[in-house]
C-alpha cells in the first residue's frame, strides 16, 4: 500500500485556485497511492472544504484520508507544540475524528537534536516551533530508568481517542451530539478554553461505558 502525505501543489496551473488544485492530486498518483495525507492547515476555520477532498476519493479502491500536522497549523488552531493550551492539544483528535479522517499522521516523536551521550540535555530541533516531533523524553534525564518518559502532551491524545472509543459503540451522531451538548470542539478555531466542559464530556463517556 503506497502512502503519499503533501499540502499540495503550489507551481503547477491545475486548477482556478489552490484549493482547487489540491483537491487534484489523489487523480495523479492513481493507481500508485492509496492513502493521501493532507496537512490541517490547508482548510484553516474551513471545516466544510473536508467534503470537497472526500468526494474526490475511491474508498471502493481501498483509498484512504488521512490528516496530519506538522509546523503548523499555528495557533489558535490545534496542535501539539509547548506554549499551547491544554484544551488545544487535547482538540487535535477532536479535529481529527470531527473531520471524519480513516488516519492520522505526526511526523516525529522523539526527533530533538543528537546527542553524545543519553544524559544530555533536550534540545528542541532549530527552526521548528517548541515541541514540535517531541512526544516523548529520554528517561536518563527524566527520571531513574532508561524508559522513555511521556509528555503531558502526549497523554492529552487520550481525550481524543476516548471520543473514538465512544462512537464506535454509539456511532458518529451520537458522538457529534456529546460535543455539542458539552461544547469542547465545534471547529478548528471553536473548541473550549476551559476544563470543565472536559471533565462534563469525560463523564458522559464514562457512564456510557458503564452501561455496557
Amino acid at each position: 500500500m503506497a502512502f503519499f502525505f503533501y499540502v499540495g501543489p503550489s507551481d503547477a496551473p491545475l486548477a482556478p485556485t489552490a484549493f482547487e488544485a489540491f483537491v487534484k492530486v489523489p487523480k495523479f498518483l492513481r493507481p500508485h497511492t492509496q492513502i493521501y495525507c493532507t496537512s490541517e492547515r490547508v482548510f484553516g476555520n474551513r471545516e466544510d472544504l473536508v467534503k470537497d477532498i472526500i468526494a474526490e476519493l475511491q474508498p471502493e479502491n481501498g483509498e484512504e484520508w488521512w490528516t496530519y500536522v506538522c509546523m503548523g497549523p499555528s495557533d489558535p488552531h490545534p496542535n501539539w507544540h509547548l506554549g499551547m493550551r491544554g484544551t488545544q492539544h487535547r482538540a487535535v483528535m477532536w479535529c481529527v475524528w470531527k473531520e471524519g479522517g480513516t488516519g492520522f499522521l505526526y511526523w516525529g516523536a522523539n526527533c530533538y537534536e543528537k546527542a553524545t551521550v543519553a544524559s544530555a540535555e533536550t534540545r528542541s530541533r532549530r527552526g521548528l516551533p517548541p515541541g514540535d516531533g517531541v512526544l516523548f523524553y529520554p528517561g536518563e534525564v527524566f527520571s531513574h530508568s532508561h524508559q522513555p518518559v511521556a509528555s503531558v502532551r502526549l497523554e492529552r491524545i487520550l481525550s481524543g481517542l476516548q471520543l473514538k472509543l465512544y462512537t464506535s459503540r454509539y456511532g458518529r451522531d451520537e458522538g457529534l451530539a456529546l460535543l455539542e451538548k458539552t461544547g469542547v470542539y465545534l471547529g478548528p478555531e471553536r473548541y473550549t478554553l476551559e476544563h470543565m466542559p472536559i471533565d462534563v464530556m469525560r463523564g458522559e463517556i464514562f457512564s456510557a461505558a458503564c452501561r455496557t
